[in-house]
């Protein structure tokens, strides 16, 4: 008996409807970015107003190659405080200017004090002349806490050439500043999230002196960030984000890192780090940290998928969905740009769905037509068959 509704359901799921959605002209000519939210949809495509494809890049980790910098006039010591400090000038190799990278990654060579300790990492700049500026948002750290517990590079905005860090020591000595490394790049992670997620675990367990917390996903997302509070007082703890996966077959599941790293937060010492750079999409999100950890309010950070592509300015174009990619020839993967090029200006906004003239549609099938009339012939078959066997019940035995 339960087999007639599943059919009939089936035969009843209906197909998805392609839309298309005007995108803003873009205010000058160049590249275009679109964020699409749903991970869901087939067929994507670009199409300006006669329906011709254009062709587009969707945002990817392999677009953005390190820039390696070079480090000059380097003078390293300690301020009137006795505290490590060095100043240095970043330089760009040949054909690159700053801001063809967003970021720079700083790794710094060090004398370390005996473990374990840890410094905040005061960051100033300087742009075209002037005093330096202390740089005020996200506190960085350096830190050495034991075997596989180090850290010794920062990520910066590279938004100047002349450079000054101090190391201030949190806990146990600092470590001599001998010399740095420096890269620019682009980190996708490192860029503004599109939407931040509060968490209600709804799985806690402990096992072998471990708190393992699990929380799931409406679709999947690619995760940038992670925010948690621990109630103080809260040394440095490890915290190690996973993602889960089921097996196809339902047993089992499989896992892989998201991200790791040391959250603590001491109000009498007047030091805190409560967020974890992730990398990856995920549908469910597991959170290893040591037993007696009192965890508070916990934020995760998603990053929406992103197209970019070639754009006229005040020229309509259209974003489709749902019917078959018409797909444009050619690659823009052949034309290098950097990042700055492509983030130059605001996303454009997408406007609402609407009907879609332009869609392609997959041409009609006689065997698919048959295929979804069939379960209602089959549960039309399986109908007459019990009530026949229903009759032959009823029926006066001979």
């Amino acid at each position: 008996m339960k087999l007639l509704p599943l059919l009939l359901a089936t035969a009843l799921l209906p197909a998805q409807t392609p839309v298309r959605r005007a995108i803003a002209p873009n205010p000058q000519n160049g590249w275009a970015r679109v964020v699409v939210d749903d991970d869901g949809v087939d067929g994507i495509w670009i199409g300006d107003a006669e329906g011709r494809s254009v062709p587009f890049l969707w945002e990817s980790d392999a677009h953005w190659s390190s820039i390696p910098l070079s480090v000059a006039h380097p003078v390293w010591g300690r301020d009137v405080m006795g505290q490590a400090t060095g100043a240095f000038t970043l330089q760009a190799p040949s054909g690159f200017a700053r801001g063809d990278r967003e970021q720079v990654k700083l790794d710094f060579d060090l004398q370390a004090a005996a473990a374990p300790w840890a410094c905040r990492v005061e960051v100033s700049r300087r742009g075209d002349g002037g005093a330096f500026v202390a740089m005020d948002d996200a506190p960085r750290f350096v830190y050495d806490l034991g075997p596989d517990r180090r850290a010794t590079s920062i990520t910066v905005p590279w938004d100047a050439d002349d450079w000054r860090v101090t190391l201030v020591p949190v806990q146990g000595g600092a470590p001599k500043l001998t010399g740095v490394r420096a890269s620019a790049c682009t980190l996708p992670s490192e860029l503004k999230a599109d939407a931040g997620v509060g968490i209600e675990w709804e799985s806690i367990t402990h096992r072998d002196g471990q708190v393992i917390l699990e929380h799931a996903l409406h679709g999947r997302h690619e995760l940038a960030g992670f925010h948690m509070v621990l109630q103080p007082p809260a040394a440095p703890i490890h915290i190690v984000v996973s993602s889960i996966q089921q097996a196809p077959d339902g047993e089992g599941e499989s896992s892989f890192s998201l991200g790791d790293g040391e959250l603590w937060n001491l109000p009498a010492l007047g030091t805190a780090n409560f967020h974890l750079e992730l990398h990856g999409r995920t549908d469910r999100v597991r959170v290893q940290l040591p037993e007696g950890a009192s965890v508070g309010a916990t934020l995760l950070f998603i990053r929406h998928r992103r197209l970019f592509f070639p754009a006229e300015a005040g020229k309509a174009y259209f974003l489709h969905e749902g019917g078959l990619a018409k797909v444009a020839p050619g690659s823009l993967g052949e034309l290098p740009a950097s990042s700055r090029a492509f983030y130059a200006g605001a996303p454009l906004p997408l406007g609402a769905p609407e009907a879609d003239g332009q869609a392609l549609v997959a041409a009609p099938d006689p065997a698919a037509k048959l295929r979804r009339w069939l379960p209602w012939g089959v549960g039309f078959l399986l109908l007459l068959l019990g009530l026949w066997g229903f009759r032959l019940l009823k029926s006066p035995q001979d």
